[in-house]
């Protein structure tokens, strides 16, 4: 629905970069050495001889980090003339050559065949999915709020617009805090996209969330009865659902546990490429691992949430849910637990990409410092 998918389709941008993060992390160190040794970049952090210091790990906040690149941008643009307020059509190449110059700097992330995969995942399936179901319901597709002659042009561009820039989004987020080896806080961005989806539509932002998800249309969730949700499940909503449901919920399941498997050999100095289907009893464990953690790490909060708000009213309610989900989701809980088994690790902190990127430089140097 319009509300949730916003959270949606983070989660599916997320959950994406997430399955491919060994994947990525190798690419980005392979990257940055070519351009190192084909004098693209300098790389004044190598030491001339010696063994490469250890990283200092530094708890840098990805919020903080976003704060001061996009500081550094507005800085930019500023130097080179343009005035907020004042922009003319002059001003267009010195903000297309500044936005090129950003882009290039974080293209690692979107330079790759995950990224692309993800693009065309939200764009020719997530996308069209909503703008159908949105067209014929609009009642159900607005949780029984909108309507054709009440829903406003602009929300419909702006509807299928988030539907693939906030799947972007959730990829860029991830793979930063990935690249930095912050392993569970890049879990925790699919995780709580997903608490919010379920959130919205188990409670929504009357307790109401599950009646109106539920009901075929206005005229339905303003009877509300559960009898409501068998007509609901004869309704040209669930047939659409289920089409596309069937269309795109295998491919991201099929990419997402392949990519973790191969991810998975290739640290092992396996095969690039693995066929699920010769290895079916490994793909359904981890297929199943996907779903325990998605559905009982959200899901469940979401419904336990309408309950207690039900039962206890808004701030009880939200207090206690909040408590539950800290305490599952802290150190203490089954959420690093989880999160380890489905990424295949040990510990959810890893050394950033920098230092990989150092020591596979300072590697490269050691033939020519031997033979000198």
């Amino acid at each position: 629905m319009v509300q949730v998918d916003v959270f949606w389709s983070y989660g599916i941008g997320s959950s994406f970069a997430l399955a491919a993060f060994r994947q990525l992390r190798r690419l980005k160190v392979e990257n940055e050495v070519r351009r190192w040794k084909l004098g693209w970049k300098e790389w004044p952090e190598v030491p001339e001889g010696g063994d490469a210091p250890e990283a200092e790990l530094m708890p840098a906040g990805l919020s903080r980090e976003n704060h001061v690149a996009f500081q550094e941008l507005v800085k930019e643009l500023k130097a080179n003339g343009l005035r907020p307020g004042k922009v003319t059509f002059r001003d267009l190449g010195k903000v297309v050559k500044v936005v090129r110059g950003w882009a290039e700097r974080y293209s690692d992330a979107f330079h790759n065949e995950y990224f692309l995969k993800n693009l065309l995942f939200l764009s020719l399936l997530f996308v069209p999915s909503g703008a159908v179901l949105l067209w014929s319901n609009p009642n159900w597709e607005t949780m029984q709020v909108g309507s054709y002659e009440t829903i406003p042009q602009w929300l419909v561009g702006i509807f299928t617009t988030t539907n693939v820039t906030q799947g972007i989004l959730g990829f860029l987020v991830t793979y930063e805090l990935l690249m930095k080896g912050k392993y569970y806080q890049a879990a925790l961005q699919t995780v709580l996209a997903y608490l919010g989806f379920f959130f919205i539509l188990a409670n929504g932002w009357d307790n109401r969330g599950y009646q109106r998800f539920f009901s075929k249309n206005r005229e339905a969730f303003e009877d509300w009865k559960w009898t409501n949700a068998l007509r609901w499940l004869g309704s040209d909503v669930v047939a659409i659902l289920l089409v596309y449901g069937a269309a795109f919920l295998p491919l991201m399941y099929y990419w997402i546990t392949k990519w973790l498997m191969e991810g998975r050999e290739l640290e092992k100095g396996g095969a690039a490429e693995v066929d699920l289907f010769e290895r079916l009893p490994e793909a359904a464990e981890l297929f199943a691992y996907e779903n325990i953690s998605i559905f009982g790490g959200t899901l469940g909060p979401a419904v336990l949430a309408t309950f207690l708000i039900r039962r206890l009213g808004w701030g009880k309610g939200l207090a206690l849910t909040a408590a539950a989900t800290g305490l599952m989701l802290s150190k203490w809980g089954m959420g690093p637990a989880m999160c380890k088994r489905l990424m295949g690790v040990d510990s959810l902190e890893d050394v950033p990409v920098e230092e990989m990127v150092r020591r596979a430089l300072e590697e490269s140097r050691e033939p020519a410092r031997v033979g000198s």
